[in-house]
């Protein structure tokens, strides 16, 4: 026989989703940001494909959290589980077929690969980082699928054949749904602080990659300052000590460059040089696009 408690647990399971996907839609903040980036010329061609992505990952978070709310609802179970599975199949499917059109212009490349260079655009630049967006993705969807085939069997609570919950378990779930809901506010606050810290770093790289090299000895002090305050104001510590690194091995190397004894092996002092430099190219792949 249906049982309320299914939509409680319906309502915890949408939670859980929404915590779960909000990682990879913490990659857009700020958004207004990122929204202008995709109406830069730089990605005309591809920008109604990416907003499109965009759009359904943040349709779909939003749709969970009402979603979670009408499982308390009185609302005919068949609205629920159709207000589930809509923006969960979008989710699922959606994103393919948009990438449809962009990989037919490009038909000297594969689909997966034009799928992989379009994720590349939406700041998941790292192959790790879009294999575990494309994971987290379908474990929301399993979540949501999951959600809404509890939401079926449920039936509204005025029907009379239902069986209501227990008091004390409507207590205990709703405990469960408030921890969730407080995880989903700390989950959303730590995505939205990393990326902060991500604009930082990508602003860092950005500066950095922007320098002219100097010309003239009389320039290097200046530029490797600009290198040492683009560093100090990264927004993660592998790029803020990359770029730093890379100002002071190169300070000393110059200021020991002409001494007749400079008490530091000055081989090591270049590779150390050269070292920092790869790592600046490594920790600023994440960050260069958009």
């Amino acid at each position: 026989m249906p049982n309320q408690l299914l939509s409680f647990r319906a309502s915890l399971l949408l939670l859980i989703s929404s915590a779960v996907i909000i990682w990879p839609i913490s990659y857009w903040f700020p958004m207004g940001d990122f929204i202008s980036v995709l109406n830069s010329s730089e990605y005309s061609s591809y920008a109604m494909t990416l907003k499109g992505i965009v759009i359904v990952y943040i349709f779909f978070f939003l749709m969970n959290l009402i979603s979670a709310g009408l499982a308390f609802s009185k609302l005919d179970r068949g609205a629920k589980f159709a207000l589930v599975l809509l923006p969960t199949t979008l989710l699922l499917v959606l994103p393919l077929l948009l990438v449809i059109p962009v990989a037919q212009k490009l038909n000297d490349r594969g689909y997966f690969t034009v799928l992989q260079a379009l994720f590349r655009l939406l700041r998941f630049t790292t192959t790790q980082l879009w294999v575990t967006v494309i994971v987290v993705t379908l474990i929301s969807v399993a979540i949501n699928i999951f959600a809404a085939i509890l939401l079926f069997k449920d039936k509204p609570a005025n029907d009379e054949k239902a069986v209501q919950a227990p008091r004390h378990l409507k207590k205990r779930y709703g405990i469960y749904s408030a921890i969730m809901a407080f995880a989903l506010l700390v989950v959303a606050l730590a995505g939205f602080m990393s990326s902060n810290q991500r604009a930082l770093d990508r602003q860092a790289c950005s500066n950095y990659a922007a320098l002219q090299v100097p010309e003239t000895d009389q320039g290097v002090p200046t530029f490797l300052s600009d290198v040492q305050l683009y560093g100090e104001a990264a927004g993660t510590q592998p790029v803020k000590d990359a770029l730093v690194r890379f100002a002071q091995y190169s300070r000393q190397y110059y200021l020991l460059l002409d001494s007749e004894n400079p008490g530091v092996d000055m081989n090591q002092l270049a590779q150390a040089i050269a070292i920092s430099r790869d790592k600046i190219i490594e920790v600023c792949s994440e960050y260069s696009v958009g």
